[in-house]
């Protein structure tokens, strides 16, 4: 008997650190996928062997790093998700266990120690753990500080990353062997609490500074990349100042020489040299200042270099649109996401004998759509089109829309769609916009 009490205590907790992990994610259960089960068995089986063969003051760590690997096999999430999911149910898991013995404490005073390590103490403590894990989940404050948590970690680095974790489970384990044999169990709870919420602050701050640092970096990244695209735009013209004196040089000595052909050969120039730039100027200033005209204005430059057919339509609805009165990362976030729809649409196209993009903004039920069509050769698996590292184009490429997929998550003013069409493909942003579009 107590030896099935001892095998069934951990499967309730375990139970319901897989039930917080899909409610964190906002993920239905899937009873039909055969790695809940093998996550199971591997964490229930894992925490079996870490209880009995581990030192007590090292199982927290090892339990942890038992829950990452679990939750990386079930899940596979993005590197900051799939460490901070875990650790942030231990930290909810110590704050269940801290209430449940807090209100031991006051039940049975000094005898409260000896209660709970019993196997009956055990395995009613770990119910009741369970317990108020799922209930914590209920509460609205779990869940943000659950995504606070995510958006401090999102730009720290992976080494950085792991050495807060390693050094949290250090001190944690430090704290608990000093708990264990000097410190009254009151005492013990109190200190533990208070070191463990400074160590979280300092933590989190250090989080939220780096990734601070990182966003302004972005920006200057922003910055270098339409530098870069305006000094191409100024060696183009720079070429083309050339072609244009040569050409007056030409019609100079067609002058000098009476040629009756002139004007043929001057409305020619302007045809061939300069109709179609007007139109794109005049098309493009009808899109919003802000960033976005200047985009899109590049990437189409982009296309024409590569002697891709486009067509670029814009709704009159736009002119009313002030992009400026976004906040300058959601105007950044936009080019950026753009800036990956229409590379990855030049990128489709490249090797095909006929080559189409089009580039629609369009005003829809006050929001702003901008979609990004290209033909395509091959099959596209819709459902992996997001998951990082997918591409049908070869190595080194399939980053771009997981990219764009991060930050989609990250502000809710944003929606992407995907649609495909016999062989054109379209990625749509829709951006929601505060005031009304007229």
């Amino acid at each position: 008997m107590d030896k099935f009490i001892i095998i069934l205590y951990p499967l309730i907790l375990m139970i319901a650190v897989l039930y917080s992990w899909y409610k964190l994610l906002n993920q239905k259960i899937n009873f039909k996928n055969y790695k809940l089960y093998i996550t199971l068995v591997i964490m229930l089986s894992t925490s079996l062997i870490n209880f009995f063969t581990v030192n007590k003051f090292i199982r927290v760590t090892i339990m942890t790093v038992i829950l990452i690997f679990s939750f990386k096999y079930l899940f596979k999430e993005k590197l900051n998700k799939t460490i901070v999911t875990p650790v942030f149910t231990q930290i909810i898991i110590f704050i269940s266990e801290f209430l449940y013995a807090l209100i031991l404490l006051l039940i049975f005073g000094n005898e409260a120690n000896k209660t709970i390590n019993t196997i009956l103490g055990n395995f009613a403590t770990n119910i009741v753990v369970a317990m108020l894990l799922i209930i914590f989940l209920k509460f609205r404050i779990t869940k943000k500080l659950y995504n606070l948590l995510l958006k401090a970690t999102d730009r720290i680095k992976t080494s950085q990353l792991c050495v807060f974790c390693v050094i949290g489970m250090l001190i944690l384990n430090i704290i608990l062997a000093n708990a264990y044999y000097k410190v009254k169990l009151q005492f013990f709870l109190i200190f533990n609490v208070i070191l463990i919420l400074l160590v979280l602050i300092i933590i989190f701050y250090s989080f939220k500074t780096q990734n601070k640092y990182n966003k302004v970096s972005d920006k200057y990244n922003v910055a270098i990349k339409s530098l870069n695209d305006y000094e191409n735009m100024m060696t183009k013209y720079r070429i083309a100042n050339h072609e244009n004196k040569n050409l007056l040089l030409t019609v100079r000595a067609m002058i000098i020489n009476k040629d009756k052909d002139i004007p043929k050969y001057i409305d020619s120039i302007i045809e061939d040299k300069y109709m179609d730039d007007e139109k794109l100027l005049f098309k493009v200033s009808a899109i919003p200042s802000g960033g976005l005209r200047a985009t899109i204005y590049s990437e189409i430059l982009k296309i024409k270099e590569n002697k891709i057919d486009y067509i670029l339509n814009i709704d009159r609805k736009l002119r009313a649109v002030d992009l400026l009165e976004l906040d300058t990362d959601t105007v950044i976030d936009i080019c950026k996401i753009i800036g990956v729809f229409i590379d990855n649409a030049i990128e489709a196209v490249k090797g095909l004998r006929k080559k189409n993009i089009d580039i629609d903004l369009y005003v829809e039920d006050n929001t702003i759509c901008i979609k990004v069509s290209n033909n395509y050769r091959g099959n596209i698996d819709i459902t992996k089109i997001n998951d990082e590292g997918y591409t049908t184009k070869g190595e080194g490429h399939g980053y771009g829309l997981s990219l764009v997929k991060k930050i989609i998550d990250d502000n809710s003013m944003f929606k992407h769609k995907t649609e495909i069409s016999k062989n054109i493909f379209s990625q749509i942003l829709i951006v929601k916009y505060k005031k009304r579009i007229k």
